[in-house]
């Protein structure tokens, strides 16, 4: 089942607005962790200049930040205002001049052409209400040569494989039926990915999948883990009564991988990296 997080632009960045205060800041620092992993697969090295796309609340700027050095330079872009504020406020707090976040389209970039040596965006590429012109506007403002990193969820990601099933017997139908993204895509495989990537111009595409089991100590923690990312849209839609019989009914569910530790999800995540060819110089007007 694939969920439609990206049901109109604005009702998406509303939900992340909501949600910025406590995005990847309950539990186990999922984003943080992932985020950390493409910043190493990308090799990022000092003095490169890399553009966060969806940067959110820091995941992959702030080691990115940390990995190109003061000679270098992070900007992460995000069209939630709110995600901007909250993670500009971490910036100013750390006293970073290098590292910069700032409200933008993924889809229209503000940048001149061939102005970075890595594009990163983890986690955000189904969101885009058009995906394909946003990997071009990626291969746009790289320099030639340089390289693209991505994250999305595997489609064999065990937690995903898990509660995804268990929510469409809980949750009203009407709610499912707007979930579901005709004709969409959640990039969710080798071979969705280097299609996108390869019609946006892209070469050298590889890829890696990783797991990560992530352990919340209490069941209240684990259900307020869930509020903090794209899933929230679905529980907003809920009337407060059903909402608690949801929530009842999916905690009792989740006993089944709960450990002596707390509840386990072991989550897969697929990284794929591309490069725009050293000699491709197509700009805005041609991509």
């Amino acid at each position: 089942m694939g969920l439609d997080e990206g049901k109109g632009r604005d009702g998406i960045v509303g939900m992340f607005d909501r949600t910025a205060a406590t995005y990847d800041r309950i539990g186990p620092r999922m984003f943080s962790l992932f985020g950390e992993r493409l910043v190493d697969l990308a090799r990022l090295a000092p003095g490169d200049q890399v553009l966060d796309v969806a940067a959110g609340r820091g995941a992959v700027l702030f080691p990115a930040g940390k990995r190109v050095g003061p000679d270098g330079r992070a900007i992460g872009i995000d069209l939630s205002a709110d995600m901007v504020r909250e993670t500009a406020a971490e910036i100013e707090g750390a006293q970073w001049r290098h590292v910069s976040i700032r409200q933008m389209d993924a889809q229209e970039l503000q940048f001149p052409d061939a102005s970075f040596d890595r594009v990163l965006c983890g986690f955000s590429l189904w969101f885009f209400p058009q995906p394909h012109r946003a990997l071009q506007e990626f291969r746009r403002v790289l320099k030639p040569g340089g390289r693209v990193g991505l994250t999305t969820w595997a489609r064999e990601c065990p937690f995903l494989r898990w509660c995804l099933p268990e929510l469409a017997t809980l949750l009203p139908p009407y709610i499912l039926k707007a979930a579901v993204k005709p004709g969409g895509s959640r990039f969710d495989t080798p071979e969705l990915l280097a299609e996108a990537l390869g019609q946006a111009g892209f070469s050298d595409i590889r890829f890696r999948s990783e797991e990560e089991d992530f352990v919340y100590a209490r069941d209240e923690e684990w259900w307020l883990s869930l509020w903090t990312h794209g899933m929230r849209s679905l529980f907003e839609q809920l009337e407060a009564p059903v909402l608690a019989q949801v929530k009842a009914d999916l905690l009792r569910k989740a006993q089944a991988l709960k450990q002596p530790d707390g509840i386990h999800s072991l989550f897969r995540a697929l990284f794929a990296m591309g490069a725009r060819p050293g000699n491709d110089f197509k700009g805005r007007d041609t991509a």
